[in-house]
């Protein structure tokens, strides 16, 4: 495979998270209009969500992991970078999780300044990983790549 197709397929790969790190930056978003870019990058990613039948985030999850993370004829770097982006994916759900469960809605702003510095974090996680994607070099995520390397 052109390893211009493979660098492209994985900075697509990464509008996933940010499409699932959307609903922490509400806060930011009203605050600072131009970060609704970002939405429209996620356009793509959060159609093909809900076009899937089963509640389409989690057959996605299947058709990336079993379709690319475990097939051993896609190329490892294109591999690499969907399981990267599934994992981000994954702990953002836990993080999402947490937030239901914690007693955080009687802080008010406290839950805005979390899901904010969520968001934020999941957009330099973006950032670095399409950057290195261009370049042709696997990102390196503290945590999130060593667990990567034991997948594939």
């Amino acid at each position: 495979m052109d390893p211009i197709v493979q660098r492209l397929s994985s900075v697509i790969l990464y509008t996933l998270p940010l499409n699932a790190s959307i609903p922490f930056g509400v806060y930011l978003f009203y605050k600072y209009p131009f970060l609704k870019l970002l939405a429209y990058l996620t356009y793509p990613a959060e159609m093909i969500e809900k076009s899937l039948p089963l509640g389409g985030s989690f057959l996605l999850f299947l058709i990336l992991y079993l379709g690319l993370v475990r097939n051993p004829q896609v190329p490892y770097f294109i591999r690499y970078n969907a399981c990267q982006a599934l994992l981000i994916n994954i702990s953002l759900i836990i993080i999402s999780y947490l937030f239901q469960i914690l007693p955080l809605d009687q802080l008010g702003s406290i839950l805005f300044i979390l899901g904010s510095i969520v968001f934020l974090f999941i957009l330099c996680i973006f950032i670095y990983s399409i950057t290195q994607c261009i370049y042709g070099v696997e990102p390196e995520i503290p945590f999130i790549s060593r667990s990567v390397r034991m997948q594939i």
